[in-house]
């Protein structure tokens, strides 16, 4: 026997039979063992043969085949309560990639059609939107991709969300101890212990293998979801995939196809339970479900609806899933360090390869963050850019007054009037009314130089007061220059000179003026030139002091890595407080640093 025939090791197949004798009150007949029942039940399930291909093959009748198959598929949901996985909600401190972002989520469920033998009579109420004949069944998973709650027998054409609510009704349904929740597809509501994705957003898995990155926390959200919830499309395909009796028409009635289902079910949680590696965890293809577009403990949740409490647990769920405030705070720590140092800082914005830059840089200081250029650091970027031009053209926009920003509260600060009237204009600015932005002043040395004012910006009117006032200046110099001319005119009537006199002033006047005015340009160069050798040699000096700078900041024990940052961005950019910190002596340097950063 191998696993291509049974679909588990020797080991697990020995372990199934004692499992069945003992638990499952399987017993061997006299002519046949347990090993060769079991090793007939699972020929049979994983094959999805005939009966009369097991008479060749183990040379038994069909009767005593089909009695003994029946036999070992009722010991086998006999192990129900040893086999079916306990929920285990998501811990605060998960670091699963798929998991994380959903606290005290409890997995996964979906309904799945499987093709199933029925009367004549009730094959309407089983055919499906496919034209199957089916029965829908729902199965809860959990993250493990084991199952924890079966319910089949329900008619194809049933509706997912009438079936959940069935299970939950059940004396021996489905729980669902509050505060967890299962993950569920857009064909079920959104209500307390159930959360679905948002319709109308891209959702599967395939819409973002094509470069598309989410633009928004709903999209966001609808892609983790996905990525999480896609635990019971695979564990639905790797069953199938395992047992062959699932996969076509087979030829048991319908009550027993429900028990060979629940039988699959147990054995697939058996298999992922005793062997290390499940041989077909790469050969299941996703099965997308049904498709379709519901003891006794006073915490369980037993009924389905929508809330407004619960619809604003899945809205604040999507904005603060993303990014944990330690990785925020290191994202924009590597920003203005990257900045500082120049390396990867363009004109508008950065060079190619600065997002590789910020990857290794939060490899170092967040190790197991697994936080990668695409799609994680590139889709933050654009967030938290957008994020600090609000608060920006709030606090400095050109024609925005009355807002400031607290450092200490780390908020922008402003009357409710000046709030009202700017919110009417930008609704999208409500959201940071009384709410902290604590990395403004950060990521200020970060895109401020980049950021757009508006200065010179005009409109017609504003362009028309401006010629005004340019003209009024214009004609007030006009009318100087005319009475300087009129007072030389008079000047020259009133002389006496003989026309012979006035033609040789004129000619001495002229030549002493060129000489004259030969003079002050040979003085003016000789100054220029003594000027820009004395520039250039200050600027030498400069450039030579502001080489030095960092070496001497990061020597400054007392400062954090930020204020270090802080202070080579304000000595370097101004040539005053270069000049200073050289000549202070070096035991004021550390005093008059803190003093800078804090003050100016």
């Amino acid at each position: 026997m191998s696993i291509s025939q049974i679909r588990m090791s020797r080991r697990c197949f020995t372990k199934l039979c004692h499992m069945l004798e003992i638990l499952g009150g399987l017993k061997p007949s006299k002519n046949m063992n347990i090993d060769e029942q079991v090793a007939i039940f699972l020929h049979i399930l994983a094959h999805n043969v005939k009966n009369r291909v097991i008479i060749s093959r183990f040379h038994r009748s069909g009767e005593t085949i089909s009695r003994h198959f029946a036999r070992v598929c009722n010991a086998t949901i006999r192990l129900h309560n040893r086999l079916l996985k306990k929920p285990e909600p998501v811990p605060d401190n998960s670091t699963d990639q798929r998991w994380k972002w959903f606290k005290n989520c409890l997995g996964a469920l979906d309904g799945t059609y499987i093709k199933c033998l029925v009367p004549i009579e009730e094959k309407p109420r089983y055919r499906t939107r496919k034209n199957d004949i089916a029965t829908n069944v729902l199965g809860v998973c959990s993250q493990d991709m084991q199952f924890i709650y079966v319910l089949t027998g329900w008619e194809g054409s049933a509706a997912d969300g009438r079936v959940l609510r069935d299970a939950l009704l059940r004396p021996h349904g489905l729980k669902v101890p509050w505060p967890g929740y299962y993950l569920v597809d857009a064909g079920y509501t959104n209500g307390e212990g159930f959360l679905a994705p948002y319709r109308g957003q891209r959702y599967h898995l395939n819409e973002w293998r094509d470069g598309h990155q989410p633009t928004t926390a709903k999209e966001f959200f609808n892609m983790k979801h996905s990525s999480a919830r896609n635990v019971i499309e695979r564990r639905f395909g790797i069953l199938k995939g395992r047992w062959g009796i699932l996969k076509d028409n087979s030829y048991y009635p319908i009550d027993t196809k429900n028990k060979i289902i629940m039988a699959c079910c147990l054995l697939h949680n058996f298999i992922r339970q005793e062997m290390e590696v499940d041989p077909f965890d790469d050969e299941g293809d996703n099965d997308l479900g049904t498709g379709d577009l519901g003891d006794d403990d006073v915490d369980n949740i037993s009924s389905i609806g929508t809330s407004n409490e619960w619809t604003t647990f899945r809205d604040n769920l999507a904005e603060s899933m993303g990014w944990s405030t330690d990785e925020e705070s290191k994202l924009v720590e590597a920003l203005v360090n990257m900045t500082n140092t120049g390396t990867f800082k363009a004109d508008n914005g950065f060079k190619v390869g600065y997002l590789q830059h910020l990857e290794e840089a939060l490899k170092v200081s967040l190790p197991n963050s697994n936080l990668l250029a695409n799609p994680h650091i590139s889709s933050k970027m654009k967030t938290i850019k957008r994020d600090w031009q609000c608060v920006y053209d709030m606090v400095n926009g050109s024609n925005t007054s009355g807002f400031g920003y607290d450092p200490e509260r780390k908020c922008v600060t402003a009357e409710e009037s000046v709030w009202e009237a700017y919110l009417q204009v930008h609704k999208d600015a409500t959201r940071w009314k009384n709410k902290s932005f604590p990395h403004y002043e950060d990521l200020c040395i970060v895109f401020g130089k980049d950021r757009a004012q508006g200065n010179r910006a005009r409109d017609f009117v504003e362009m028309e007061q401006e010629v005004n006032v340019e003209e009024t200046q214009e004609s007030d110099d006009d009318l100087l220059d005319s009475d300087n001319a009129a007072s030389r005119n008079t000047n020259l009537q009133n002389d006496e000179a003989s026309p012979s006199v006035i033609s040789r002033k004129r000619k001495s006047r002229s030549d002493d003026g060129f000489n004259n005015a030969v003079g002050l340009i040979t003085e003016s160069l000789k100054e220029i030139s003594k000027d820009l050798s004395q520039g250039i040699k200050f600027d030498m000096k400069i450039n030579e002091m502001s080489d030095k700078i960092p070496s001497e900041i990061f020597k400054l024990t007392s400062l954090t890595q930020t204020e270090k940052f802080k202070a080579l961005t304000k000595i370097r950019g101004d040539s005053v407080n270069l000049q200073n910190f050289w000549q202070m002596g070096e035991e004021h340097r550390e005093a008059w640093v803190k003093y800078i950063v804090e003050h100016e």
